[in-house]
This record gives structure tokens, sequence and C-alpha cells, in this order.
């Protein structure tokens, strides 16, 4: 009997492949935040994720088929803000902040 062991590739970072577009979301978020630490970087093959530290502050997917942000931190469940464009991630200001003030809590 040959035992094979896999692992899954689940929550582990990867390759970052984003979209312009969500590149473009994830600035704007850095922008606001004023994190510089803030990175984007992509932990499973659904969409990318804007972190601080080792926290999800917003994770983000932006295609030709769906446009949302999703504050990870401060939501039950994964209550989707849909957008038509990157430039109204500036309406979510307010869930970012919340983000980095429950991050900053309990890091």
């Amino acid at each position: 009997m040959n035992a094979e062991i896999k692992f899954a590739n689940y929550g582990q970072e990867r390759e970052r492949i984003a979209t312009e577009s969500e590149a473009q979301i994830f600035e704007l978020l850095k922008q606001m935040s004023g994190i510089d630490e803030l990175r984007l970087v992509r932990k499973c093959d659904d969409y990318v994720t804007a972190m601080f530290g080792e926290w999800d502050v917003a994770r983000i997917k932006y295609t030709p088929r769906a446009k949302w942000v999703v504050f990870p931190t401060v939501e039950k469940g994964s209550t989707k803000h849909r957008i038509e464009s990157p430039e109204e991630v500036l309406q979510l200001g307010d869930l970012l902040q919340k983000s980095i003030e429950h991050i900053r809590k309990y890091s």
C-alpha cells in the first residue's frame, strides 16, 4: 500500500496576482487607512486581501463578473459591499476605520 500525504492549499500566502482595479482599490484603502504596513496578498483563489499584520482588513474582488469588498473583522458573515468602480471604496471609510480599530485593540 502506497500512502500519499496531500496538504490543502488554504490560508498561506501565494503569488499575488491582482487585477489592475483590485490594485487600485488596495491603494485607495492604504491611503484612507494611513497605514504604510498594509499589504496586498493572495491567500485564496477567489479574492485578494488587504492585510495589517496577520489580520484581514478587507477582501477584494474586482473582475468583469464580480465587484465587491468585504470587511471580515467587523461584519458577521461575508457581507459583500458591491461596487461599480474602484473609487466607490471611498464610501466605505467608516468600515475600514472600524476594522483597523478592532485589529489594533486585539493585536
